[in-house]
């Protein structure tokens, strides 16, 4: 994996001071030995924050984008929510590949940029990791602050990589996974599923816990309530761990208490600030460190110059799904925006998504600057709904889909029980996460079939109905891997 291997170079720049703009350059005109290293970084252990810094913005601005629908984690959100059945999508432009669920080939753009870009962080998390371990005893915080955000930044990463790459934990723990790559091993073979979620497991458990307590302020970070919110979402898909679902429904609740629930003005804000209340993990973009068209907003907002909105590549809820949406919900409202006749969205206009709206075509701020939001509280009421639901607390899972609901619906209750509850628990989810870039990994670990059928505003010719655990809702190992690594000698259908 050589092209991993540029992230390594700048820690040049530790014995110099700031890696500033450079902190990717992939051939630095300064180099240090590892003692120089070792020795600046024990004296000021904040040496090592360039690495921190990478890794962060290699998530919103990665190193190695390709293209205008390659912007980091919300692109891999996006296009796996169009895999799913909640998003319809009508234009043959940006993400319609993974919308017929056709972009999953070894030399396609997508499984590539997703397997360098993941890695890539994994890499820098690696070498804070390898670089300040070593001083965690003496119970430092800044270390382990350190430690803690690239522990569980590389459990986030492993997680999305092991279900992009292979189908889910519980039916396939034997199947060959994804390399490993750990400050003291390099495993270059397809890694079991259940070896890498072992790897997974100890990584966020660290992580939650060299940040539990620390109080960190910046939404920017990674703090112990964002840990929690990961945590949560690992073991939903670890059916054999040790009364699993009470693990689920405890880690979504500390989540939980890292923000309050948003009211209706912050609910209709356009989700393009991490200053919100729900909001646990972000990143905090500027005109100086935005990527323009090669963003977010510039594929979803509808008002805007980018491609969801002047293009008009619309990205639409779908109509079954739209119409379980009460008259009453303030959700109902993220969807629906005024079209011209002429517009060939004219007729599904109601469906056209507004929720997500770029600060500049609301005029709070620069075109294309708006905050990416990975994590917030909402979820973890959902999480921990379905978990008490199948951890057998049935009126805790309904006192929890209430209380987030009825900040969604006024005056809301649940008079539901049994598989009906957990129903209303799950279709709740989906309405609050639309967009997001939930729903196909619930449907992988559900095991549930993608099923367009019953939405009249998805395209004619995706794909309408697929099995759970068909091969198309998994990525080949792309062949810059194969090529530059002898070891993975099985690849994927």
């Amino acid at each position: 994996m050589k092209f991993l291997k540029y992230i390594t170079l700048c820690a040049a720049a530790l014995t110099l001071g700031s890696c500033a703009d450079d902190f990717l350059d992939k051939e630095p005109s300064e180099y240090a030995s590892e003692d120089q290293i070792k020795e600046v970084i024990e004296r000021d252990p904040s040496a090592i924050q360039a690495y921190i810094t990478g890794y962060y913005k290699n998530l919103f601005s990665p190193e190695a984008q390709q293209s205008h629908d390659d912007f980091g984690l919300k692109a891999f959100e996006l296009a796996t929510d169009l895999m799913g059945d909640d998003m319809a999508y009508l234009t043959q432009h940006f993400f319609v590949y993974d919308y017929m669920l056709d972009n999953r080939g070894s030399n396609y753009r997508r499984p590539t940029t997703c397997w360098q870009e993941l890695y890539a962080v994994i890499s820098g998390a690696n070498e804070v990791i390898t670089n300040l371990i070593g001083l965690a005893e003496d119970g430092d915080e800044t270390v382990e602050t350190m430690l803690g955000q690239s522990y569980t930044i590389r459990a986030y990463c492993y997680f999305w990589l092991i279900n992009l790459y292979q189908q889910p934990y519980q039916w396939n723990q034997g199947k060959p996974g994804i390399p490993i790559y750990t400050e003291t091993e390099t495993r270059l073979e397809r890694v079991p599923v259940k070896e890498v979620y072992d790897q997974i497991l100890s990584d966020i458990d660290k992580g939650y816990n060299y940040l539990k307590g620390k109080g960190i302020s910046s939404k920017a970070e990674l703090n112990e309530y964002a840990a929690a919110a990961i945590y949560a979402n690992i073991l939903s898909f670890v059916n054999d761990y040790p009364d699993q679902w009470n693990k689920v429904a405890e880690y979504a609740q500390i989540a939980i208490q890292g923000g309050t629930l948003m009211n209706e003005d912050e609910l209709l804000s356009g989700f393009n600030d991490i200053n919100l209340s729900e909001v646990l993990w972000g990143a905090d973009i500027n005109s100086e460190t935005n990527t323009f068209y090669a963003s977010f907003m510039s594929n979803m907002d509808p008002f805007g110059p980018g491609y969801g909105g002047a293009l008009g590549n619309y990205k639409m809820i779908a109509s079954d799904l739209y119409d379980k949406i009460a008259d009453n919900d303030i959700r109902k409202k993220w969807f629906g925006i005024d079209v011209d006749e002429s517009n060939s969205h004219y007729n599904v206009r109601q469906y056209i998504q507004c929720k997500f709206v770029d600060v500049g075509s609301l005029g709070t701020g620069d075109t294309f600057c708006s905050d990416y939001i990975y994590l917030r509280t909402g979820e973890m009421y959902f999480v921990a709904a379905e978990a008490l639901y199948r951890a057998g607390k049935t009126a805790e899972a309904k006192t929890m889909l209430e209380t987030i609901m009825q900040t969604r619906v006024p005056g809301y209750t649940c008079s539901k029980s049994g598989d009906a509850l957990l129903e209303e628990i799950e279709i709740q989810k989906r309405i609050e996460m639309w967009g997001e870039g939930r729903r196909l990994f619930d449907m992988k670990r559900r095991n549930e079939d993608l099923d367009r059928t019953h939405a009249t505003n998805h395209s004619a010719t995706t794909p309408k109905s697929v099995p759970a655990g068909d091969k198309l809702f998994i990525y080949q190992i792309p062949d810059k891997e194969l090529n530059a690594n002898s070891a993975i000698t099985e690849q994927n259908d």
